[in-house]
């Protein structure tokens, strides 16, 4: 296998050295009086006829070494623009962009053009133009880059006449090279298509000069107009068959499986023309799920092999890694705070007690963490072979698995403000989750990770999403790992005599501290009432309300003594289980969105706005995710941040996956999420949209709307 920079430099290493490259911005345009682009404008007519369309030209003149950048500029960069203001009437094209160079930078590699460069737009002059001198004005911005990047921009001018047509010389010259080095549009008896081989895509070319063989066809390379759609460091190996040929892709975040969307691009090649070697660039839409060539098995395409695969360029050991972070940030997420404080409680009541059974009980709170966290991937991995999502927090999407839980922290309240204490004959009702038995300490592991699997933590996105498409026995390992890393601290500590010996010693506080402790648990029932209410409607609430009553009567009744009393326990504990069943048994209801200026998402509406010219921003949600949850009173509600979608225009679309959706499962797989939150961002221009991480900020947001707005401006 092709050897592929890792998820960690692409993802994290990369944009750091963009950082650390623009932190020294200030001090490199001190550094260099002049510029490192000389930019012009170019026409390559000095006089224009009315109703004629010709070409004017931005031109670049490059400082040796440094590179300026292509529409997809790579894994770092930004691609140049160029705004026009023309006469009234007269009209421009699209930006014309040449077939770019490669451009290695440590593990990153760029698209872009050095020495020099000239990108013309088409432009039109309207029939009733007016005999005479005109002037087209510029606006042109670019990044250009050695081992720093530095941003550079240029108010340009033209003077042209309107008259009888006059060719311009210089202009047409710079012109037509740039034209000549363009792209064009494959032949007609050419054919594409891209598809998913294995961990790799496969884009396959037939017809036309692509049929010579290798005797007559070399150096092929594929650019993607969109960035995320491949590694654009790795190699991309070329297999020949007699009727054309196959390019071997790394795959990026943004490529789907199947593939099931056009990703058009540029497929260059160099073709023995009349015993010479000729550079052709070719615009090339491939067929998604199409493939146009039939290569020998021996090329070790593993064009049979289907299935998940894994984010691009993560190995079993970040994804460990990544598991092991995921789980200790889990931590502090407040999903796991109300159980996590029992066990911590649980570790100052131990402070002076053996030893040998502090480290006893740590394990077995251990183990109850990682075997659940084993048996939730198990059931991903049943799943998965059953044709059903690989979706991460399912088990809070059946209304059962809700009401239980909300029954459980229901108890485990009373039982901290002593309604009922461990040990009596109600320990069965609920008493096993305190964490001072064996059987307590394995049930708060496994209650911690119930609770804690609505959070998405950082890191455990990429883990999760490597994990659910690997074999089975790779999988169950990355979650044991999730596990471990939820689990370390408290075994950590209860392994370790001498943080034990820091804790408070036990006293009186201790009452009053458990007794504190039960609101948090109060808080995290009324949170899944609230989403069984989502699922369920009102009749869910009602059933679980009755529930909880029940409860209360049943504990109160049990506590009175006396035949009547446990007959009256019974009956109570019966109407528990009745109401439970009974939620258990509806069906999840539709959703709506619960901010009225988001609307409800679909593709087809996506389509629809991407049609109409306006950038979308896309939440999906749930309601039992807490990482969901923060961002909307957080960043989503920040005055900031509303005020820029409102000024973007931004159509803003929410998809709750509060009750299993087959059609919002399918967009989550397809951009890669093991589960919500996911955030899209649609360009205004069309295209693939950015994702972004699961954590919002606000510069993040105020980023990716900025970017969404300002795509598609190069020429105006």
């Amino acid at each position: 296998m092709t050897a592929r920079p890792d998820l960690f430099c692409r993802y994290v290493l990369a944009p750091i050295a963009c950082a650390l490259a623009l932190a020294g911005l200030a001090q490199a345009q001190w550094d260099n009086a002049d510029p490192m682009v000389d930019a012009s404008l170019v026409s390559e007519r000095e006089t224009v006829a009315p109703g004629e369309t010709f070409h004017i030209a931005l031109h670049q003149d490059i400082t040796p070494g440094w590179h300026t950048y292509w529409q997809n500029p790579g894994d770092s960069g930004e691609p140049t623009r160029l705004s026009l203001t023309l006469p009234e009437g007269w009209q421009a094209g699209e930006l014309i962009w040449p077939a770019p160079a490669t451009y290695a930078l440590g593990p990153l590699t760029n698209y872009g053009y050095a020495d020099e460069v000239t990108l013309p737009v088409p432009v039109t002059v309207p029939e009733s133009a007016t005999p005479g001198p005109v002037t087209i004005e510029a606006e042109a911005t670019w990044l250009v880059c050695e081992e720093i990047c530095i941003p550079e921009d240029a108010e340009l001018a033209l003077t042209l006449t309107v008259g009888d047509s006059v060719s311009d010389r210089a202009g047409a010259r710079l012109i037509d090279t740039a034209l000549e080095r363009a792209p064009v549009a494959a032949p007609q008896d050419v054919s594409a298509g891209l598809v998913r081989a294995g961990d790799r895509l496969q884009l396959s070319v037939a017809g036309g000069p692509f049929a010579a063989g290798e005797s007559g066809v070399r150096n092929v390379y594929f650019f993607p107009h969109e960035g995320g759609l491949i590694e654009h460091s790795a190699d991309q190996e070329a297999i020949f068959a007699p009727s054309g040929l196959a390019l071997r892709l790394a795959p990026g975040f943004l490529a789907g499986d199947p593939v099931d969307e056009v990703h058009p691009g540029v497929l260059t090649a160099e073709f023995r023309e009349n015993g010479r070697w000729q550079l052709r660039a070719y615009t090339i839409a491939p067929e998604p799920g199409l493939q146009v060539v039939e290569l020998a098995a021996a090329a070790g395409t593993e064009a049979g092999r289907t299935g998940p695969t894994a984010p691009p360029g993560i190995s079993l050991w970040q994804a460990v890694l990544f598991a092991l972070l995921g789980g200790l940030i889990l931590n502090l997420m407040p999903c796991v705070f109300p159980i996590l404080s029992m066990k911590a409680l649980h570790l100052v009541q131990k402070r002076d007690s053996d030893p040998a059974q502090a480290r006893m009980l740590g394990l077995i709170f251990g183990a109850g963490v990682i075997s659940t966290f084993v048996a939730l991937g198990a059931a991903l991995v049943v799943a998965r072979a059953a044709g059903m999502p690989d979706l991460w927090g399912f088990q809070l999407q059946v209304p059962g698995v809700v009401a239980g839980l909300v029954l459980l922290m229901f108890l485990i309240g009373l039982n901290f403000l002593g309604a009922f204490e461990v040990g009596t004959s109600l320990q069965g009702v609920g008493g096993e989750v305190n964490p001072n038995t064996r059987a307590g300490s394995f049930l708060t592991g496994v209650l911690a990770v119930f609770v804690a699997a609505p959070c998405l933590a950082p890191f455990m996105a990429g883990a999760l999403a490597f994990a659910i498409a690997q074999p089975p026995a790779i999988a169950l390992v990355v979650f044991a790992c999730l596990g471990i890393g939820l689990a370390l601290p408290f075994v950590a500590v209860s392994f370790s005599p001498g943080l034990l010996a820091r804790l408070p010693r036990p006293g009186p506080w201790m009452v009053r501290f458990k007794q504190v402790l039960a609101f948090p648990m109060f808080a995290v029932a009324i949170w899944l009432i609230w989403v069984l209410t989502l699922q369920t409607g009102a009749t869910g609430m009602v059933w679980m309300l009755v529930a909880l009553l029940a409860t209360g009567f049943a504990i109160w009744a049990w506590q009175a003594g006396g035949s009547l009393g446990r007959v009256s326990g019974v009956l109570g504990v019966a109407l528990v289980a009745g109401a439970l069943v009974m939620t258990a048994r509806l069906e999840p209801g539709a959703q709506a969105s619960s901010q009225t200026d988001f609307e409800v998402w679909s593709p087809e509406r996506v389509a629809q706005l991407q049609s109409e010219g306006r950038p979308v921003f896309v939440d999906f949600t749930a309601a039992w995710c807490v990482t969901c949850q923060v961002n909307k009173l957080g960043t989503l509600s920040d005055r900031d941040v509303r005020e820029a979608f409102d000024t973007a225009g931004m159509a803003l679309l929410r998809a709750d996956f509060t009750n299993r959706d087959p059609v919002i499962a399918a967009a989550l797989e397809t951009h890669g999420s093991a589960g919500v939150p996911m955030y899209l961002v649609y360009p205004r221009s069309g295209g693939e949209p950015q994702k972004l991480p699961p954590l919002l900020t606000e510069d993040t947001v105020l980023r990716a709307i900025r970017a969404a707005t300002a795509n598609g401006s190069d020429a105006s």
